[in-house]
């Protein structure tokens, strides 16, 4: 059985302290200690090319049925967007939200049903000891780091700065190209990451050797 240094592929010792694990997340979440706040981007299941996930419509359906429960008994509180909002009705017959918060993109072009989609709703579980509004609003960037979703900084440090206080632990199962520990060391929180793909892992570490901890 392999213990949690065996995932280990990154870490800076801070402060704050930043961790890679590359490994399926659904095996190293439950090696960690509990954690203050999770914020991940998991797949959509809209069949993206990822480097080793098989991004279907079924795999997410099964995905969702055993990462929502292990966020919720591992963090006070974990934020995660919803994926497809026709999507809702089985997240909120399977794994019911506490809340909802609206990510505003402005007008990026997507396709809706109406004519184009300019929000996205986030699922929220659990509660920390901060106050934060339920509205924000980041412009999707360019995909410019490797990977096929990267989610804006902006996006990161919203969420992270508003649900979690400096020097709290903030974990990312689906760690991506890094941006959500990209954000923890510019706002001074422990950021843990899991990331399947070394490829991605590698993109990670490249971009938090390049990101100064603020010294104000």
């Amino acid at each position: 059985m392999k213990k949690l240094s065996d995932y280990l592929y990154y870490h800076e010792d801070g402060p704050p302290t930043i961790d890679i694990y590359c490994g399926d997340c659904l095996e190293v979440m439950p090696l960690l200690d509990k954690v203050d706040l999770v914020v991940t981007d998991p797949p959509y299941g809209v069949n993206l090319d990822y480097e080793v996930y098989q991004d279907t419509p079924e795999n997410w359906f099964l995905l969702m049925d055993k990462l929502i429960p292990l966020c919720r008994s591992i963090s006070t509180m974990t934020i995660m967007p919803s994926c497809q909002i026709k999507r809702l009705e089985w997240i909120y017959k399977n794994h019911s939200p506490d809340w909802l918060i609206c990510w505003y993109k402005g007008s990026p072009g997507h396709a809706g049903y109406i004519g184009f989609n300019d929000w996205e709703p986030h699922l929220v579980y659990g509660k920390n000891s901060t106050d934060m509004h339920d509205y924000f609003h980041a412009t999707p960037e360019p995909q410019t780091n490797g990977h096929p979703c990267q989610k804006p900084l902006k996006w990161a440090k919203w969420l992270i700065s508003r649900a979690s206080k400096e020097g709290n632990f903030v974990i990312d199962p689906f760690l991506g190209s890094g941006t959500t520990l990209v954000a923890c060391k510019e706002l001074k929180r422990n950021g843990i990451g899991i990331e399947i793909s070394e490829k991605y892992c590698e993109i990670a570490k490249k971009r938090l050797q390049n990101t100064q901890v603020p010294f104000l």
